[in-house]
């Protein structure tokens, strides 16, 4: 585990500041990764599989790094820009629901800050994704809302996990302070009311229960 993180850590030690690091045959320039929040789309469908047009992104800071299952995580820098490409990196390199969900995460986070419609749009259409191409995905996450000291991780369903960023939280129904990221930063609901999102989901052949947070496909 520590030689992965190490690995990890030359890596983006790499992209952020030495030019060169990279052998692809040619002189690489210093190649630093993206702290904004202006989201340039490489193609209409970009982060969300099967595209893979994130690799010919000039913008996208990992076209030419190894990332994979292994060290994926210890690459995340925190940064939403820098993290949609890195997780629709990982996307390209290895199809899953985990890195799927992600890429809509990171998408998430760039219309909270940002507002950009063009962004919102590619957020919903990147959490469709999770529930068209990976139904059956899961996850385990840390169960930091549990007091034991036994349990550590929890299996999170994802297209449930998606269905709640998509309905979102509604001052009308919810006590919560709003939808949370993995980080906890609040995000900013992806439709104009709960009814218009329910209403998109069921376009899509889907039905989420609001009471149970649970999305199940129409029968």
């Amino acid at each position: 585990m520590f030689h992965n993180k190490l690995l990890a850590i030359m890596l983006i030690f790499c992209i952020s500041i030495v030019s060169g690091c990279i052998d692809d045959g040619e002189e690489n320039n210093v190649e630093n990764l993206p702290t904004d929040y202006k989201l340039n789309l490489e193609c209409e469908n970009v982060g969300i599989h099967p595209e893979t047009c994130v690799m010919d992104d000039e913008e996208n800071p990992y076209r030419f790094v190894s990332v994979n299952e292994d060290n994926k995580w210890d690459l995340s820098s925190g940064y939403p820009k820098a993290d949609f490409y890195l997780w629709a990196t990982a996307l390209n390199s290895t199809p899953v629901g985990e890195n799927q969900f992600t890429v809509a995460e990171q998408l998430h986070k760039l219309y909270t800050l940002d507002g950009s419609e063009t962004i919102r749009i590619q957020a919903i259409k990147a959490y469709r994704a999770v529930l068209d191409e990976f139904y059956w995905s899961t996850r385990f996450v840390e169960a930091w809302w549990i007091e034991d000291d036994e349990l550590y991780y929890t299996e999170e369903v994802l297209r449930n996990s998606a269905g709640k960023r998509l309905v979102g939280t509604w001052k009308d129904y919810d006590n919560e302070a709003g939808m949370k990221s993995g980080n906890q930063m609040i995000l900013s609901n992806l439709f104009e009311t709960r009814f218009h999102a329910l209403a998109e989901i069921n376009k899509w052949g889907y039905v989420f229960d609001t009471e149970n947070k649970v999305l199940f496909e129409l029968q």
